[in-house]
């Protein structure tokens, strides 16, 4: 009877979720809008909340992978377990990055990644940033790249944890990550360390915490009635906290809220409590609205496209403002062009999803059907 619940249990683990995908398009789509439509940033901080959307799905997705394979440890073995879900995850995020870093390097887009690219090789740039630059847009094309490394540090201790402890021990460590995120942001803002605060893997452990939460709620078997009373409202609380935080900021001016302890140490609790709580209705089937708005076919198509989008963003607007337009455009038509406002924000957001949909298709498909060879996905 224990096997049986246990596999059905796994099944469940493997199911696509219904309107997923289309949240990882929204917070893809946030991040593009500030990077290329700077004067939305006067009303919410999209390119932040886009970042802590992807960080909330991430640790429910991951952890979720990582619950399925701890109940099967003593059937292939922790290890060789933690092997498979490393190598899987190496075959998932390094080849079109590393892609994409050899092109920034290559053509010259950025002298500060070309000196710090051991940095860039072992995922630790932000701590590089933090650290050595402070300053995130050092590495110009590759500075959207630091939340990459932030995911990848938080899996490598997160993942031992799951698998070799119980329910009981992956509480306590989410809970710590909650305590440490939000101590952390609050130390960095007292001493007025900058943008370390958040470069730093330590201020952003609540958000992939908060994903990481709501896999083991909904991996537990039945959901009780007050489990969906209690995210309902931390839904409605979050949505009125977001919307106070955004009218506060307006109100008083956006650089003395944002150099406030409220502004640098709470404002993400909002966001991922909202996208916590979404996921975890849209996981036990009770947002079906929300899921049909976000099963949107363009949405989806986006989604699943949008780790690349994500790389490849910002070395597209780079490399048509500092190789396409000196070295070709003022050449041959003796005009400087460039794109401002709604302008940049259509034309490299269609080009950056063209170049995902490409790589998609013809570099990372092909990439997972070898990562599926060698290293099967229920191992």
């Amino acid at each position: 009877m224990d096997a049986v619940s246990n596999r059905d249990r796994d099944t469940s683990l493997r199911v696509r979720i219904p309107g997923l995908d289309g949240l990882r398009a929204i917070s893809l789509l946030l991040v593009l809008f500030a990077h290329w439509a700077p004067l939305a940033s006067l009303i919410l901080e999209w390119g932040r909340s886009g970042l802590l959307i992807f960080f909330v799905i991430s640790g429910f997705l991951i952890t979720r992978i990582l619950i399925d394979l701890a109940r099967r440890r003593r059937e292939f073995g922790g290890w060789q377990i933690l092997r498979g879900f490393y190598g899987r995850r190496f075959f998932r995020i390094q080849p079109i990055y590393y892609l994409a870093l050899v092109f920034v390097i290559g053509i010259g887009l950025n002298d500060t990644v070309r000196e710090d690219v051991i940095y860039h090789i072992f995922f630790v740039q932000n701590l590089a940033n933090a650290l050595l630059r402070n300053d995130i847009g050092s590495y110009g094309p590759a500075a959207p790249w630091w939340s990459l490394a932030v995911e990848e540090q938080f899996y490598i201790f997160w993942a031992p944890i799951v698998v070799f402890f119980r329910p009981k021990v992956w509480v306590l460590a989410l809970l710590g990550a909650l305590a440490i995120a939000i101590g952390w942001r609050g130390f960095a803002w007292y001493v007025d360390i900058g943008q370390a605060s958040v470069l730093v893997t330590l201020g952003n452990l609540d958000s992939l915490a908060a994903g990481s939460a709501v896999a083991i709620i909904t991996s537990m078997g039945r959901i009780s009635p007050a489990a969906k009373h209690c995210f309902t409202a931390i839904l409605v609380v979050g949505i009125a906290g977001l919307c106070l935080l955004s009218m506060t900021d307006i109100s008083v001016g956006q650089a003395e809220f944002r150099s406030s302890f409220v502004g640098k140490v709470l404002a993400d609790v909002p966001v991922y409590m909202i996208a916590s709580a979404l996921i975890f209705l849209l996981a036990i089937g009770k947002a079906a609205t929300a899921a049909r708005v976000l099963e949107n076919r363009i949405l989806v198509f986006i989604g699943k496209r949008s780790y690349g989008a994500y790389v490849y963003h910002q070395v597209v607007n780079y490399t048509f403002y500092f190789v396409v337009t000196p070295r070709l455009l003022e050449p041959i038509f003796g005009i400087k062009l460039g794109f401002r406002g709604t302008m940049e924000l259509c034309v490299f957001t269609a080009v950056t999803l063209l170049l995902a949909a490409l790589s998609y298709r013809y570099i990372e498909q092909p990439i997972f059907r070898l990562r599926d060879r060698i290293y099967p996905p229920n191992r």
